[in-house]
């Protein structure tokens, strides 16, 4: 994933495929699959991810060898300003990380249309 794009103060989901490095699905089993969104210059080391202005857990699809997950994010957490951020995926299971994709660039941008009727 290179890039993903999100209105603000809208909710956002989607249907992600995670796969090895030869393009096999990777086995969600038992994994965790989490999102985070942070500013570009955020450099912040902290193992809660506290200055993420949006953090969730994915929830992964059966069968989970499949290795697909939905991302769901709410619209409270997508009301951030308007701009590039930095983002990523990483499984954890309780013995740790076992894969971080690659920081991809998520852009927040504005709704147009704000009447209500």
């Amino acid at each position: 994933m290179s890039r993903m794009t999100i209105q603000k103060g809208n909710p956002y989901s989607a249907t992600i495929t995670i796969t090895n490095s030869n393009g096999t699905p990777y086995d969600l089993t038992g994994k965790t699959v989490l999102f985070t969104v942070k500013k570009m210059n955020d450099t912040t080391v902290d193992i809660t991810d506290a200055t993420a202005l949006i953090k969730t857990t994915a929830t992964n699809v059966a069968p989970f060898t499949s290795g697909v997950t939905t991302l769901t994010i709410l619209e409270a957490s997508t009301n951030i300003p308007v701009g590039e951020y930095k983002a990523d995926i990483r499984i954890y299971s309780g013995l740790g990380v076992k894969l971080n994709s690659e920081t991809f660039t998520v852009s927040v941008i504005d709704i147009v249309t704000r009447r209500i009727a």
